[in-house]
């Protein structure tokens, strides 16, 4: 019963932001599941509100897992705090800012608010990041243990992680991370971590991101202390059950 229920809900993770529909051969042949099962499963989702079909034949989310993702946004980052605190921030730094939490060996990004500025960095809530590239995700993988740093690396399937551990070395040492065009070309991010609750474990990041050239030499110190205000407001809620 309960690898049944695995291998249903394996499949139910192949709806991504990248690719959010999929047609059951085409999903059965990704995922090397017989069509049959793939069939079965994804009809089970749809008549219970998770999956919708449409003409063609292909699924995609339903408003049922809409409805149990608003649950959880609110559980991990209440709204009426975190939005207010996030605004607050991208109007006074002029740029994008955005919340993530670790998921698994991945972050979400969980929260945005975007800068209104004609040139600014662009970035979905739900899009998920690996955690090796772009100060919001170093933020994140600096604070975790050696083991799982580990796992990151060979997931991305890099043969050496000294480069980045030298780099996380002194993120954990400034306690915030800077980065010059690692996650996209001409865009720099500052991001400082997370902590949970009991302050044992770092859960997420709070980042601002935008072009190069405004996100650099006397920018930093300025935006830095921002990050920190902010985070004064947002890390007790969005701690809270983690």
């Amino acid at each position: 019963m309960l690898k049944t229920l695995d291998s249903a809900l394996a499949l139910l993770t192949r709806f991504t932001l990248e690719e959010p529909t999929w047609g059951v051969r085409e999903l059965a042949k990704e995922t090397d599941v017989h069509h049959s099962i793939v069939h079965r499963v994804l009809a089970t989702f749809a008549a219970n509100g998770f999956l919708i079909q449409d003409s063609a034949g292909r699924y995609s989310l339903g408003l049922r897992l809409f409805e149990l993702g608003q649950i959880a946004h609110r559980t991990f980052a209440p709204s009426e705090i975190v939005q207010p605190a996030l605004d607050a921030l991208a109007h006074d730094s002029g740029e994008t800012v955005f919340l993530s939490l670790l998921d698994g060996m991945q972050g979400v990004c969980t929260d945005i608010a975007q800068s209104q500025q004609q040139l600014r960095f662009s970035i979905e809530v739900g899009q998920r990041f690996r955690l090796i590239a772009g100060a919001h995700a170093k933020a994140i993988l600096a604070f975790q243990p050696d083991e799982f740093r580990a796992a990151v690396y060979q997931e991305a399937h890099l043969s050496d992680g000294s480069a980045i551990d030298a780099r996380l070395d002194q993120v954990r040492a400034d306690g915030w991370s800077h980065t010059r065009e690692e996650a996209a070309a001409t865009v720099a991010g500052l991001a400082v971590p997370l902590w949970s609750r009991d302050r044992r474990r770092v859960i997420g990041s709070l980042s601002i991101a935008g072009p190069v050239q405004r996100l650099d030499g006397e920018a930093v110190p300025r935006l830095i202390e921002a990050l920190k205000k902010t985070r004064e407001t947002i890390e007790p809620v969005v701690g809270l059950l983690r």
